[in-house]
């Protein structure tokens, strides 16, 4: 009798335990450093591949609708320049290309025209995931704005054609390569001093 009322006693315990593991999605669970969320210290780990995402905080010191809007345009903002970054990259990747003589430099640069069509573009980065959340003493209201990979593709194309750059589409292969690249993130991470 006294086994089998142990038996239960685990059971329970374990049933417990993998429900209770099981409800922590992996971007609920904490940063053991910040006690943020994983969706809010590293979103970009939870989309997919060739997608941009950022997300932005603020302290909770207005109504919702006010504090979703403030959130929302910082993470826009965030992703604007990502994209920045990228077509820094590309261009740089582009003059190579150009002093090897395989292409005309004429026309503008990549960077040039990536403000305007990046303004256009970032209405289509829609907010997934919107919360309050407490951060070290003070209460945030945060938004995670995601550009999906078939709208940063768009960005890319729509860079290029208002550019006026006739080039391969080997070349177009490797710019969006290039644009799309773990060097571009690097150079982010230096453009904003992480």
């Amino acid at each position: 009798m006294f086994r089998s009322s142990i038996k239960q006693v685990a059971t329970v315990a374990v049933t417990a335990l993998v429900v209770g593991c099981a409800a922590n999605s992996p971007s609920e669970e904490k940063s053991s450093s910040s006690g943020l969320p994983a969706w809010v210290i590293a979103p970009s780990g939870l989309v997919g591949e060739g997608a941009l995402v950022a997300t932005e905080c603020v302290p909770d010191n207005a109504g919702m609708s006010i504090l979703k809007s403030k959130s929302t345009a910082l993470a826009r903002a965030a992703i604007a320049q990502q994209i920045q970054v990228n077509v820094q990259v590309m261009d740089k990747t582009y003059q190579d290309l150009t002093e090897n003589g395989e292409e005309s430099a004429s026309g503008s640069t990549f960077s040039s025209v990536s403000k305007q069509v990046t303004d256009q573009m970032l209405q289509g980065a829609i907010p997934q995931r919107m919360d309050y959340i407490e951060g070290r003493g003070e209460d945030l209201f945060c938004s995670m704005v995601v550009l999906a990979p078939e709208q940063n593709r768009k960005v890319f194309e729509a860079i290029i054609q208002k550019s006026n750059r006739q080039m391969s589409p080997n070349n177009e292969a490797l710019l969006y390569q290039e644009f799309r690249a773990k060097r571009a993130a690097e150079e982010l991470d230096k453009a904003v001093g992480n």
